[in-house]
C-alpha cells in the first residue's frame, strides 16, 4: 500500500510540473471565455477588420466601432472587448491575436487598466482562474511588489496552481460558441447595455452615483506615480505588436472611474500614445443621467457620443501610420 501511494504522489507531482511547463511554454491557452472566443473565431475568418479595440465593459457596451467605420475612410474596426475582462484577461487576448497569423490589424487600441487584484467578484466571472498563466502571473507578482501588496502576490500564485488544474472551467463553452450570437458578426462586437439583462440604475440612484463621482474625480489631488511594472509590461507589448507592424494605442475610456487621475498619469510614462476620455470637464456628456446606463457605464446614446469622440484621435494616428 505504501508503495502505490508513494507512486502515486510522484505520479501526481510529475503531473503537477508537466503542467506548469505547459503553461509556461504555452501561456496565453487557458483563459476561456465563450463569448470572446466566439469574436475571435468570427475575427479569424475576417480578415478585412484592420482595427481591434480589446478590453472591458467599457469596450464591449461602450464602442460603436459601425459609427467609427462611418466616419474613417478605410477603416474597418471591430471590438473585441469582454465584460470583466480586465489587465491579465486583456494581456492573454493582445497575445493571442500577436500570436496568430488569422488576425491582420493595423491597429489595435488596447484599454488602459491597473485592475489586477483578485477580489470575490472577479472569482465569479467567466474567465474564473484562467487568465493566470505564467507570464501573466509573473507580471501579477511584479506589479503587487510594487505597491506592497503581498497578499495579492499569494492569491496569484495560488490562482496559477488552480489554472494548471483547469478549475472551474466552462464545459458549456462550445456550445455558446455555436449557438448564433448577432452582436458577435451583425454589430462587429458591440454590444450596447440596453440590449443586455443588465438593470438600468434608477434615475434617482443614477444621479447620486453621477454627483459622487464627479466630486471624487475632483477632489482627487493625490500625487500619483506610474506602477514602473505595468509601465514596462505595457512597453513589452507596443514592441511585440510593432514587430508585426501594428501600432498599439492605449485608451482610457469615459465616464471616469474613482481611479481616473491615477490612470491619466500613464500619458507621459508610455511609450505608445494615449487617448483619455474621462475628464468631465472636456467629456460633460458622459455625466448626464440621459446618457448614462448605471455607476460605470454610458447607454447606447452615450456609446454613441463616445464613440463619435474616439474619431478624431484615430484620425491623427492612422495618418502618421
Amino acid at each position: 500500500m505504501k508503495r502505490f501511494l508513494s507512486i502515486l504522489s510522484l505520479f501526481v507531482a510529475v503531473m503537477f510540473i508537466i503542467g506548469l511547463i505547459k503553461l509556461a511554454v504555452s501561456p496565453n491557452s487557458n483563459y476561456s471565455y465563450p463569448f470572446l472566443n466566439a469574436k475571435l473565431e468570427y475575427l479569424k475568418k475576417h480578415p478585412e477588420y484592420n482595427l481591434y479595440f480589446i478590453g472591458s465593459s467599457k469596450i464591449n457596451d461602450q464602442i460603436d466601432c459601425k459609427l467609427i467605420d462611418e466616419n474613417i475612410q478605410g477603416l474597418k474596426s471591430y471590438n473585441l472587448g469582454a465584460n470583466a475582462g480586465f489587465n491579465l484577461e486583456n494581456f492573454q487576448t493582445l497575445e493571442y491575436v500577436l500570436g496568430n497569423p488569422s488576425f491582420k490589424p493595423k491597429y489595435i487600441v488596447l484599454e488602459l487598466q491597473d485592475k489586477i487584484n483578485i477580489t470575490k467578484q472577479n472569482l465569479k466571472t467567466e474567465r474564473s482562474f484562467g487568465a493566470f498563466n505564467y507570464e501573466n502571473t509573473v507580471f501579477a507578482s511584479k506589479f503587487q511588489k510594487e505597491n506592497g501588496n503581498y497578499k495579492q502576490i499569494a492569491l496569484s500564485w495560488a490562482s496559477f496552481v488552480l489554472n494548471v488544474f483547469h478549475f472551474n472551467k466552462h464545459y458549456e463553452e462550445r456550445i455558446i460558441q455555436d449557438a448564433h450570437n448577432r452582436f458577435v458578426d451583425e454589430t462587429q462586437g458591440f454590444s450596447a447595455l440596453d440590449y443586455s439583462i443588465v438593470p438600468r440604475a434608477s434615475e434617482k440612484e443614477l444621479k447620486s452615483i453621477i454627483k459622487e463621482r464627479l466630486e471624487s474625480y475632483h477632489a482627487d489631488n493625490g500625487k500619483h506615480m506610474p506602477n514602473k511594472a505595468l509601465v514596462e509590461k505595457i512597453n513589452e507589448l507596443a514592441e511585440k505588436c510593432k514587430k508585426r507592424n501594428i501600432q498599439l494605442i492605449m485608451l482610457i475610456p469615459g465616464p471616469a472611474e474613482p481611479d481616473a487621475k491615477k490612470l491619466q498619469v500613464y500619458q507621459n510614462a508610455l511609450s505608445v500614445p494615449v487617448i483619455s476620455l474621462v475628464n468631465p470637464d472636456e467629456y460633460p456628456e458622459f455625466y448626464l443621467y440621459e446618457n448614462r446606463w448605471d455607476n460605470g457605464h454610458l447607454n447606447e446614446k452615450g456609446s454613441k457620443i463616445l464613440s463619435k469622440k474616439i474619431v478624431p484621435f484615430l484620425e491623427k494616428f492612422l495618418e502618421k501610420k
